[in-house]
């Protein structure tokens, strides 16, 4: 006989594996909508397997590169420029998860509400930017590839920022403790 309190029950879930298929399956969509080069196609797919496999290869950002990779290859489109945007940074989010969720473990779905939060509004500044940037396209035929150039040193001057300031916040709690 049960005493009424030998029971647990939790809020709507999902397994982890829900959440390691859901990554190979965007970056299979994304690798083959985005990407007309069938090698790196399969290079994606195989790379979002090892990611779901092995979370801590970081494997499914390679995967996110065979989309880029594809995206340079092809004639440039508002479209797809948009969709690269959405999977590219749903890979991000997606493996960041499967980097915090255990294997064997469960996932209340409330507990990713703030997660799409996040991605909801991310998504909703970064798609009009890249409408804006790939009408601009079209004005800066001569400086596009300065704009490249410029792109690419912010992220770096942007990286190195916060690299900076997360080794300040460690040896702070270094000292501290």
């Amino acid at each position: 006989m049960r005493a009424p309190n030998d029971t647990l029950q939790t809020a709507p879930a999902v397994s982890w594996i829900v959440m390691r298929m859901a990554l190979i399956a965007v970056v299979a969509v994304g690798a083959f909508a985005l990407n007309p080069l069938v090698g790196w196609q399969w290079v994606a797919v195989i790379l979002a397997v090892t990611a779901a496999v092995l979370p801590q290869t970081f494997a499914a950002w390679g995967g996110a590169a065979c989309i880029v990779i594809g995206m340079l290859v092809s004639e440039p489109d508002i479209g797809r420029a948009m969709l690269a945007v959405l999977l590219v940074h749903a890979i991000h989010v997606l493996t960041s998860l499967t980097l915090v969720i255990p294997a064997g473990s469960r996932v209340v779905l409330s507990a990713l509400r703030p997660t799409v939060i996040r991605f909801v509004l991310v998504q909703a500044i970064a798609q009009p930017l890249t409408v804006v940037v790939m009408l601009g396209m079209g004005a800066l035929e001569g400086t596009a590839s300065w704009a490249v150039v410029a792109g690419g040193g912010a992220v770096v001057a942007a990286t190195a920022v916060l690299l900076l300031a997360a080794g300040r916040s460690v040896s702070a709690a270094r000292r501290r403790g």
